[in-house]
């Protein structure tokens, strides 16, 4: 179960797409009735996922409140933290290192960057890292060592080719930037039709 709102996308008769959360009765760009269509309507992907059931991934969600209602990009920070096989929850913040704090982890965008053949290397892994005092919360710093420290660190200990990060920001631009353009696109169509019956857009935008 997750919180999709269920946005509605099709074509009806141009190169303009419409977005709505419900199929109007008439076409918002030709005003005839709807009948067929360029475009059959259909729901657009939800980028957000409960942790606990995205085992073995790496889940990111804002620091305060949730993408949907409350993320703001130029101003929220993010917060990450590790899956595993069991979709026990491990994030490193202030009160130091975290399992399953699930409830705030239901709307998140979750990341599966492994394959199955590596999953048991994943549990040796966190399990080691959380044996580690440096994760302790004494040790928590909101720019040195916060929770992407333990994650670059996780990867870093995993040694699994592609996933070796030179520093955070290269982890971040790397593994999160695209998947949160995807999700900050969603977010804007859901805010935009909670004031509106639909929105256009080029078909191909």
């Amino acid at each position: 179960m997750n919180n999709d709102p269920g946005v509605v996308c099709f074509r009806h008769c141009s190169t303009k797409s419409v977005f709505c959360r419900r199929v109007p009765a008439t076409c918002p760009v030709c005003s005839s009735r709807m009948q067929n269509f360029v475009v059959d309507p259909f729901c657009v992907p939800y980028p957000f996922a409960n942790a606990a059931h995205n085992p073995t991934s790496v889940v990111i969600r804002p620091s305060r409140g949730s993408f949907l209602d409350d993320y703001d990009v130029t101003s929220d920070d993010l917060h990450i933290g590790i899956v595993d096989s069991a979709g026990v929850i491990l994030e490193f913040d202030r009160e130091g290192l975290i399992a399953n704090d699930a409830v705030r982890w239901t709307d998140c965008v979750a990341l599966e960057v492994v394959p199955a053949a590596w999953t048991a290397r994943w549990d040796e892994t966190l399990s080691f890292m959380s044996k580690d005092p440096k994760w302790k919360s004494v040790n928590y710093n909101a720019i040195n060592m916060n929770c992407f420290n333990f994650v670059l660190e996780f990867f870093n200990n995993l040694g699994y080719a592609d996933l070796k990060f030179a520093s955070k920001e290269d982890l971040c631009e790397r593994l999160i930037l695209l998947k949160m353009h995807t999700a900050c696109r969603y977010v804007s169509l859901y805010r935009n039709l909670k004031d509106q019956e639909y929105l256009l857009a080029d078909h191909h935008a």
